[in-house]
């Protein structure tokens, strides 16, 4: 996640009380290891989250370091665990670009928002491809990326400016991991953009389309 994306959830974030957020699940978050490559993510969503109270559970596909539920969102099995958490919101960022089934995904967390309750997503805009361990260079608008979970309201929505590449890379405490990923990714011809663009997302900025939805109450 981007750091002024980071920041446009955490504002949003913020705005809802505490008891309506928890338990927040965080849709492929990632292992440990992986979120301490981006510190910002602990600085300022889940540390300010946790110091309210909300209890938040992080998602990802198989059991890692940090990881507290692991399970497949299309596995009906795992769907049924997952229910009885009592889950109150949940959390998608920069996940929907590497499923090949973002229309299926969007619509499963869709259905586990309890009546009143969140879901804060978002995905890139422009920004680069980066396999993990797809990308299917899904750049949604806002109101494309709100059509990936039917039956719930648009509450906020933005297409965030975020830093640019270098920024980000200049950020990154994992500096050498990143530059490895980043020479090792070699995009397919239907990914690649105009140099112009290319440059752009380098030296001045990316964006993510990103979304705050709630079911109704």
């Amino acid at each position: 996640m981007l750091r002024a994306e980071a920041a446009w959830l955490a504002r949003r974030l913020e705005r809802v009380n505490a008891e309506q957020l928890s338990p927040l699940l965080s849709v492929g978050s990632g292992h440990a290891e992986l979120r301490a490559a981006q510190p910002w993510l602990e600085r300022l969503i889940y540390a300010p989250l946790t110091r309210r109270g909300v209890r938040v559970l992080h998602h990802e596909l198989e059991p890692a370091t940090g990881v507290d539920v692991a399970g497949d969102l299309t596995d009906p099995v795992f769907l049924e665990r997952l229910g009885e958490l009592e889950l109150r919101s949940l959390m998608c960022c920069n996940v929907l670009e590497h499923v090949p089934n973002p229309d299926a995904v969007g619509t499963t967390i869709a259905g586990l928002v309890p009546s009143g309750g969140y879901v804060f997503a978002s995905v890139p805009r422009r920004y680069p491809y980066h396999p993990g361990p797809i990308d299917t260079m899904l750049r949604p608008s806002v109101a494309e990326l709100h059509g990936l979970f039917p039956g719930l309201a648009l509450v906020d929505g933005a297409e965030v400016r975020c830093e640019s590449l270098l920024g980000y890379f200049l950020a990154s405490p994992t500096k050498l991991s990143s530059l490895k990923r980043g020479v090792r990714t070699n995009a397919p011809a239907e990914a690649r953009v105009p140099i112009g663009e290319t440059l752009r997302m380098l030296l001045v900025s990316t964006a993510v389309s990103a979304v705050v939805l709630r079911a109704a109450p």
